[in-house]
């Protein structure tokens, strides 16, 4: 993900998510550089398991064209085969990508969005 250092061994530090479907990813890697990636038009998001610590080991974009069923059962916990075709094609009609936060140790995180920005630093959102 361009603009993005390194998060191998780093931290997901935490998230904030907004009532305008957008959701802020905090992470610091394994030197202390802070990152905040912004996912706009969420679909869904699924974090399990986050405790204090969470140790990265990647972190993964996956492009609308080349999201498989595994990414959609994984986001939305199901495993209806004929559910998640279909929402496989919406989610590629729609141009949606899924982000993922695997890792180490703590949390798993995967959140199937439209944009993503990355910024330098913990940013919270603006009020507008």
């Amino acid at each position: 993900m361009d603009g993005l250092p390194d998060m191998h061994d780093g931290f997901f530090d935490g998230l904030w998510t907004s009532e305008n479907k957008s959701v802020h990813l905090f992470l610091r890697t394994e030197t202390g550089e802070r990152s905040t990636i912004v996912l706009k038009d969420v679909e869904r998001m699924n974090v399990s398991n986050f405790k204090a610590g969470n140790i990265i080991l990647d972190v993964v974009l996956v492009d609308s064209d080349v999201l498989t069923v595994e990414h959609i059962e994984q986001v939305y916990e199901l495993s209806e085969p004929e559910k998640v075709q279909q929402l496989l094609k919406k989610a590629r009609e729609r141009g949606l990508s899924s982000l993922e936060v695997n890792p180490s140790y703590g949390a798993d995180c995967i959140v199937l969005f439209r944009t993503a920005q990355i910024l330098s630093g913990h940013v919270l959102p603006t009020a507008t």
